[in-house]
């Protein structure tokens, strides 16, 4: 069996603004969720977001709600329940001055982009969110293997945390 994707902190120095499952705002509703689907990281505008692991950037441009986004897809499978799947991390709100491009591979601790508010942001922050994917999904795409959850296939990080920030790694 695989082994547990473990994620570091993207930033240092922050405040949780929003966990996931949260339900702050109305707008959740209107998109047809349950709650919040990630983490909201309140951080200085300008502030490093960096790499929570390892992987292949899959996304890195604008993406309507989200603003200027960043997504990273493991490069290996990962427990996942009774099973294994690839994971994509999604760093959204980020300044438009992206400095990773699609195909480069990352390591933990690189620079993926500056937290904003671009797309639908309240006020400066990092929205972080988790995505389990089988192989064969295409990574371009939102879509996964938890797409009916209520989350937009979204799952809680919080498990997979390991307490360090990532510029330390």
């Amino acid at each position: 069996m695989a082994k547990k994707l473990q994620l570091w902190f993207p930033v240092r120095y922050w405040m949780i603004s929003q966990k996931f499952g949260e339900n702050l705002l109305p707008i959740y509703k209107e998109l047809g969720l349950k709650g919040h689907n990630g983490w909201d990281f309140a951080v200085e505008g300008g502030k490093p977001v960096r790499a929570t692991h390892a992987g292949t950037v899959v996304l890195a441009g604008e993406d309507g709600l989200s603003g200027y986004v960043v997504v990273v897809r493991t490069n290996e499978p990962f427990e996942y329940g009774d099973k294994e799947a690839y994971y994509k991390t999604i760093y959204a709100h980020l300044e438009p001055n992206i400095p990773v491009r699609a195909g480069q591979m990352v390591d933990i601790g690189d620079v993926l982009g500056y937290a904003d508010t671009t797309g639908a942001a309240e006020g400066l922050h990092l929205h972080f969110g988790l995505k389990p994917q089988l192989k064969g999904e295409s990574d371009w795409q939102w879509f996964n293997l938890e797409q009916s959850n209520g989350y937009l296939g979204a799952i809680d990080p919080t498990p997979n945390f390991n307490n360090y920030f990532a510029q330390d790694a």
